[in-house]
This record gives C-alpha cells, sequence and structure tokens, in this order.
C-alpha cells in the first residue's frame, strides 16, 4: 500500500540537453574564436608589426570571456545570441527597426489588442 502512494521517480536526463563546454565556453565557439585570434595575431604580425598587432586578437579574446561569462548560467546561451542575430539580419533585409518575432503572448501587439478588447467590452 506504502508503494501504490509513492510518486514514480525516473532517472533524469537532463545532462543530455546541456552542450559541451571547455572553460566555460561552448566547444564550437570556443574552436572558431581561437583560430581567429590566431590567424588575426599572425597577420597583424606580417603587417602591422608588433606593436600593432594584438589588438583585434584582445578584443576577440575579450569577447571570448564575454561568451564565458554568458554562459555561466546556461549552457545553451549561444543559441539565444544566434536567435538575436537571425533577428537583426531579418530587421536589416526589411528595413525596418520595430520587426521583431516573439514566442511570449505578451509582445506589444498581444498587449494592446487585450487592453482594447478590456476596454470595448
Amino acid at each position: 500500500m506504502n508503494n501504490a502512494q509513492a510518486p514514480k521517480q525516473y532517472a533524469s536526463y537532463n545532462v543530455l540537453a546541456r552542450k559541451a563546454l571547455i572553460a566555460g565556453v561552448p566547444i564550437i565557439s570556443l574552436l572558431i574564436m581561437l583560430m581567429l585570434i590566431l590567424v588575426t595575431s599572425v597577420l597583424g604580425v606580417m603587417w602591422f608589426g608588433l606593436a600593432k598587432a594584438f589588438i583585434i586578437p584582445i578584443l576577440l579574446g575579450l569577447l571570448l570571456f564575454g561568451i564565458r561569462i554568458k554562459c555561466m548560467e546556461d549552457s545553451r546561451a549561444m543559441e539565444d545570441v544566434l536567435w538575436d542575430a537571425k533577428g537583426a539580419m531579418s530587421r536589416v533585409v526589411c528595413r525596418s527597426n520595430v520587426t521583431s518575432f516573439t514566442s511570449y503572448h505578451t509582445c506589444p501587439k498581444a498587449r494592446r489588442a487585450q487592453i482594447n478588447d478590456f476596454f470595448n467590452h
């Protein structure tokens, strides 16, 4: 009787939903950024000498640190950044600064419609 009332517990597979991280940065982002740092360092030394060569690699390193901070709480934070970038590109393509995509029902248009329905009825 005690077994019938006890809730069933299942193993959680939340680990399978996490992105693979190295030093707090998603692997693909880390590899791309490290390759960019390497290429810009070599090209900078070849074209500008040692004094100006490491400006862009330092900025890329700071960007990598920012990615690490963003991914501290959520390993899938870079996917949100990708969706934000896609939204920004669609705004550029549409030549509009008001185009936005949301899955929330509390977007400004829906909120205005709810307020109008409230006052109309």
